[in-house]
């Protein structure tokens, strides 16, 4: 992975230097000075919500050069334009700064649907009984010995509430190997066949950070979960480069629909970055994407430090972002890391630590030092501590003073974690779509702990900045079924409003995705708020999400996207 960062990845600094010079120029110029003139777009009569420090409502908008040159009334901007400017008139509607996702796994979730697995996702399925016929159907047009693959069951969304088995699988595949993910991307379910491949017996200990289950003879039941995973996944069929460079080119397309102007790719491997760069090549990539590479072990921190390659490498529209680690499992796999009360009924009962706490420290220290942002996903609050020692620890030891380390989920975020949180700078990458789409596994873990599942408003109160992320494929891509759960918090079975103490207002909501999306990935100076000197990246909807009923906010639809200017999505609707 070190050498290829090192052959593919090409930076130029021209949009750095073109963006030296125009802040150097135009940012803080007051709206109408003469400095604002030959734009070369002008929005006018629009409900322009500039996400600003005053949460100002402006009416028109200049655009020069792929950046904001001005916002303010149309009496303020109207020296602004000249014969070459294109004026569009948006007649009222409502103008947002492009959204921010900061933890998709998004060229995973497009390739999935491109290798033609088989549908097992909660739209379609309701029990055991139909992903096995699906399995039947798929082993029936297919040779022995080919690999039958799925993603996206839910135990909690099948009518028999539990995971499956081996042996329903082999009842309908005993010759092909299966592999089906978990929707939350923790476990998964493999047959026998897959099980001999793997060369997985009764003898087989578990690996760090992760659990093979067996049954009560001590034969596996084909649950796999966490770093368990890794011993079938390294057997799975590589994708074609060029099925992976066409899903790069699914994953703008759909960004760009929903909404999204900037997404961050977590744990990318060395083919999916040059898949990025290759449909970046083509002219395929129209999202602004930071790629976060993974760190599974103290060797994978010592060899990325050692690259001379650090976060920020690339230009504005691709670059390097974070690095992201493991430090517990997840809800769905029973396998984040708790205090006690224990989880009744399962083998790891306070669940799993991915590191020792002296490696993570290690990787931690070489990667900050190194120059790198690193994002540790921690939904336990066993874990979530674990990791904010380490970050006290190098923060202290490398003098660090706006390191913005962040943690990924931050499930379970007590009190005293928010206060460690806020004390040390770390920010929340937070999910709050998981309310409603996998709030069901919360309560499993007891009401204490429900309580403080997946908070948002005493994030707000408390001082914690929190940035927002769909973990597409766990959740939809569309950030509005965030925004709209951070401002209801109903959960998808019952209906029911979880925590409602921590509901937030739309304000604040669409703050996730916007300021505070940009200060997670060091771009607060270039967008997040619609401002003079930041990207001209926009998007007009279709309703004034300010005054509209609360539940309408997951069915808002965008009707343009701009990213620097330039319209790049446009709905087949009149204006």
């Amino acid at each position: 992975m070190v050498r290829y960062f090192l052959q593919q990845f090409r930076i130029t600094l021209h949009a750095t230097i073109a963006a030296t010079v125009f802040a150097a120029i135009y940012c803080g110029a007051p709206a109408g000075n003469a400095q604002c003139q030959d734009a070369d777009l002008l929005i006018r009569h629009a409900k322009i919500v500039t996400m600003d420090d005053h949460d100002r409502i402006a009416e028109t908008m200049a655009v020069r050069d792929g950046k904001i040159l001005a916002v303010g009334t149309e009496a303020e901007l109207s020296g602004c334009t000249s014969k070459h400017t294109a004026v569009i008139d948006l007649k009222g509607r409502t103008i947002l700064p492009g959204l921010i996702d900061v933890h998709t796994h998004a060229l995973d979730w497009a390739k999935h649907a491109s290798r033609g697995e088989i549908e097992i996702g909660y739209q379609d399925i309701r029990s055991i009984a139909e992903i096995v016929e699906r399995v039947r159907r798929r082993a029936g047009t297919i040779r022995p010995g080919e690999w039958i693959l799925g993603t996206g069951w839910d135990e909690d969304k099948l009518r028999e509430h539990r995971y499956m088995s081996r042996a329903n699988l082999d009842a309908v595949s005993p010759d092909n190997p299966v592999y089906l993910g978990h929707r939350t991307g923790h476990l998964a379910v493999v047959n026998t066949s897959a099980l001999r491949l793997a060369k997985i017996t009764r003898a087989t200990p578990d690996p760090q950070g992760g659990v093979i289950e067996k049954d009560a003879t001590g034969e596996p039941t084909g649950i796999l979960k966490d770093n368990a995973m890794g011993l079938v996944t390294h057997l799975l069929p590589p994708d074609p480069p060029e099925l992976e460079v066409e899903a790069v080119k699914y994953v703008s397309e759909q960004a760009l629909e929903s909404g999204l102007t900037t997404i961050h790719n977590i744990s990318l491997d060395p083919g999916g970055m040059h898949a990025y760069q290759e449909a970046r090549r083509r002219g395929w990539l129209k999202v602004r994407v930071q790629m976060v590479p993974l760190v599974s072990s103290v060797l994978d921190a010592e060899r990325l430090a050692a690259t001379g390659l650090y976060t920020g490498f690339g230009d504005d529209r691709l670059k390097l972002g974070a690095v992201k680690m493991f430090a517990d499992g997840g809800m769905g796999a029973r396998t984040i890391a708790i205090y006690p009360p224990e989880l009744k009924g399962e083998a790891n009962p306070l669940g799993l630590l991915v590191w020792k706490s002296e490696d993570m420290q290690k990787a931690h220290h070489l990667l900050a030092g190194a120059g790198w942002q690193v994002v540790t996903h921690a939904i336990g609050d066993r874990a979530i501590d674990q990791v904010l020692d380490s970050y006290a620890a190098v923060i202290r030891d490398l003098k660090l003073k706006d390191a913005r380390f962040r943690i990924a989920h931050s499930g379970l975020s007590t009190p005293a974690i928010q206060k460690r949180m806020r004390e040390l700078g770390v920010i929340a990458d937070g999910n709050p779509a998981f309310v409603y789409w996998i709030g069901s596994y919360f309560a499993r873990y007891g009401p204490e702990r429900a309580r403080w599942a997946y908070p948002a408003k005493s994030y707000v109160e408390n001082g914690v900045v929190e940035a927002a992320g769909s973990d597409v494929d766990v959740t939809p891509m569309s950030p509005w079924w965030g925004i709209w759960a951070a401002v209801t918090r109903r959960e998808a079975q019952s209906g029911k409003v979880l925590a409602p103490e921590e509901r937030i207002g739309v304000r604040d909501a669409l703050r996730l995705y916007t300021r505070n999306g940009a200060y997670d990935g060091f771009e607060d100076k270039q967008k997040g708020s619609l401002e003079a000197g930041k990207f001209a990246d926009f998007i007009v909807v279709d309703r004034d999400v300010l005054t509209v009923p609360a539940d309408e906010l997951k069915d808002v639809v965008v009707l343009e996207t701009f990213v620097g200017g330039e319209l790049v999505y446009e709905k087949a609707v009149p204006r």
